[in-house]
């Protein structure tokens, strides 16, 4: 089959278009005939080795297709099904992958299947964090930083769609504050100028970011509030947390990595992409799939989401 495969970090030049040997599903898995493969900033770190990845790896962490071949045990899809799936150990970069069942969910047939390979990563984050780790409460303010991206932009809608109050967008320049403003934020602020984001205002700030976004975040929650990382695509240095204003200021810090997350509970991962495809098929949620380019393109939007220069979703059309 073919697939991109990183055999060297050098930029994106080392992202090779190979032929590789089909995998057969382990037992509790599917293997898929990939008919598009979303593709995320990660992709692009791994890829120039900015984020520690190994050499052979194929990227890919979300994707859509059919069902080609089930592995032992598995009975909640059935060959030739249109389905979407999450994929832990990557490899979504390629003409065949295989993902766990519980990772993986019926298309419903009201969303295209390009648009269905961008909804299982940045929409299920978004799902699980607000239902499990932020403890979000219906009403609750958000500040979300890149709010105009692909992760942000589902912060931004399924909290909308869970009863959220106030949203307001942090973004890299003025044309993204344009971009913000169509996702329904209130307000929108340039990342260069955190000052004029006002303090003491919000329930929970959004944090894909990581850099100054972190270290001004105490500042704008109110009592009670939540900081939540869910990224670091500045690629700052750490920065430290005080320990002694959470206990004096009542506030939290929490982190949310769903491949991490799901590694822990992978029965949880259908129902919350379920909910993802079917909220993105009514319309409930909205996801913007900005350019779907062929395989031979994927170092060009590679290197646009390192640059930050993408909106909303990309996407790989492999087959």
């Amino acid at each position: 089959m073919r697939a991109l495969v990183i055999n060297r970090h050098d930029r994106f030049n080392g992202l090779d278009d190979t032929e590789v040997p089909s995998p057969s599903p382990a037992n509790d898995e599917v293997s898929i005939d990939v008919q598009f493969a979303g593709v995320g900033l990660i992709d692009a770190l791994w890829t120039t080795g900015r984020m520690p990845s190994r050499l052979g790896r194929i990227p890919g962490l979300e994707v859509s297709g059919t069902i080609r071949e089930l592995g032992e045990n598995v009975t909640t899809v059935t060959v030739g099904q249109k389905v979407a799936a999450i994929l832990p150990s990557t490899g979504g970069f390629a003409e065949v992958v295989c993902a766990p069942a519980s990772l993986v969910a019926e298309v419903p047939d009201d969303l295209t299947m390009d648009l269905a390979s961008v909804v299982p990563i940045n929409t299920v984050t978004a799902h699980l964090a607000l239902t499990t780790a932020i403890r979000f409460v219906p009403g609750e303010s958000l500040l979300i930083h890149a709010g105009a991206g692909g992760l942000g932009s589902q912060f931004a809608q399924v909290s909308r769609a869970l009863g959220a109050g106030r949203i307001d967008a942090v973004v890299g320049t003025d044309a993204k504050r344009e971009i913000a403003l169509g996702f329904g934020y209130e307000h929108s602020y340039l990342r260069d100028d955190l000052s004029a984001i006002p303090g003491d205002t919000y329930d929970i700030v959004i944090d894909p970011v990581g850099g100054e976004a972190t270290a001004d975040a105490f500042r704008v929650l109110r009592s009670g509030g939540r900081l939540v990382r869910v990224g670091n695509a500045s690629q700052a240095a750490d920065v430290a947390v005080n320990s002694t204003q959470h206990w004096l200021q009542n506030k939290t810090t929490a982190g949310f990595n769903v491949g991490a997350w799901l590694a822990d509970r992978p029965e949880k991962g259908a129902d919350s992409l379920c909910w993802s495809l079917d909220a993105v098929a009514r319309g409930l949620i909205r996801v913007d799939l900005t350019e779907t380019a062929d395989l031979a393109d994927a170092a060009r939007l590679l290197e646009a989401l390192e640059a930050g220069r993408t909106t909303g979703k990309v996407a790989l059309r492999v087959q």
